[in-house]
């Protein structure tokens, strides 16, 4: 087991929406003794604070299953990376005061993304990055009826929420190799204890 005093003080875990960041991230939570954020809560409480006039990329998805029964990947696309560039400077100030005076957490999220904290280069925080084969994503998401449950027209749902989870999975993946950072390969085989043997092996 890693000694927590010796981890980075902030653990990131990307990837694409299914990927089991948040599980992986609980997990390291549990092992280093330290607290678990996932950037979905901070989403949640900009846009209680936010209106889609002032914020526009905070507010640029509906309810999921009108959303995404009804929106064209390509849209969707673009409506995801207007959230993560319109929460970006959260995320960075939550990075940077975890890195510094707060407390030590691991911080998952689909909306972070390798460029920015490559370009932050902090010594004392730590990216992984889940990319996940295409098929096991998919077996997952047809596996999770309660996301696709009051759809008009679930399979036009899925492959709309899998489309644009697939461009995320290569995109962030391709991110990450290009600036040097970790990436988790995740085949189906790896469990969840795996997967953070493999984070606290390389986190020191």
């Amino acid at each position: 087991m890693s000694d927590p005093a010796t981890a980075p003080r902030v653990i990131l875990i990307g990837g694409p929406p299914g990927a089991g960041k948040t599980t992986l991230g609980l997990a390291l939570a549990h092992r280093l003794r330290r607290s678990s954020i996932t950037v979905d809560t901070l989403m949640i409480a900009a846009r209680a604070v936010t209106t889609p006039e002032s914020h526009p990329g905070l507010h640029a998805m509906g309810p999921h299953t009108e959303y995404f029964t009804a929106g064209p990947p390509e849209k969707l696309i673009a409506d995801a990376e207007a959230q993560s560039q319109a929460g970006r400077i959260a995320m960075e100030r939550v990075v940077r005061a975890h890195s510094t005076f707060r407390e030590p957490v691991v911080f998952d999220g689909w909306q972070l993304r390798p460029a920015w904290f490559a370009e932050l280069g902090l010594d004392n925080v730590a990216s992984f990055w889940i990319h996940i084969v295409p098929s096991v994503l998919e077996e997952r998401e047809r596996a999770n009826t309660e996301f696709l449950a009051g759809s008009g027209d679930p399979e036009r749902m899925f492959q709309n929420f899998m489309a644009r989870s697939l461009w995320h999975n290569e995109y962030i993946r391709e991110e990450a190799e290009k600036h040097g950072f970790p990436i988790l390969h995740q085949d189906g085989s790896l469990s969840v204890e795996a997967l953070c043997e493999l984070v606290l092996s390389s986190a020191r």
